[in-house]
């Protein structure tokens, strides 16, 4: 017991600055930071102590309980930009037809119910979209005009 202690203690004063940024604290979400919500490091240690103890984080992650969120903004940007580098041929295709599988689950990613006027405006945007400068800009420059297209802004959620 006393091992498993100590190696929590040594796990949890290590890992402290990963997580000072954090609506929580050090401990991470779970229960602990549910039952101690002082962010000093005594109360934190004792926080991720109950959290190792009772194996709680797995479950406040799968269903964003324990003060665990599962798709923050900084997520859903990810998200993006990982589905725009794996399918950027695809996308490129798709947008010039203004329709298509990979295109419809870009829209659903960011955040778009109407994926037939996401992609009308993909298809009139297609020269400005893709040109030759890759997937990041072509990520940017879709977030702007979602954002400044008066079509995309009424069925779209970023």
């Amino acid at each position: 017991m006393k091992k498993i202690f100590a190696l929590s203690l040594f796990v949890t004063l290590f890992s402290i600055p990963t997580y000072v940024s954090a609506k929580y604290g050090a401990a991470g979400c779970g229960l602990g930071s549910i039952v101690i919500s002082e962010n000093k490091k005594v109360h934190q240690v004792v926080a991720a102590t109950v959290n190792a103890t009772v194996y709680n984080q797995l479950f406040g992650i799968t269903t964003g309980t324990l003060g665990c969120e599962t798709s923050g903004f900084a997520q859903k940007e990810v998200e993006q930009q990982i589905f725009v580098h794996l399918n950027y041929q695809s996308l490129e295709q798709e947008f010039a037809k203004g329709s298509g599988e990979k295109m419809e689950a870009f829209a659903s990613l960011m955040g778009c119910s109407d994926a037939a006027t996401f992609g009308k405006v993909g298809k009139e945007k297609f020269a400005s979209l893709f040109d030759q400068n890759g997937p990041d800009a072509f990520l940017e420059k879709m977030r702007s005009e979602v954002a400044s297209n008066s079509a995309l802004a009424s069925s779209c959620k970023i």
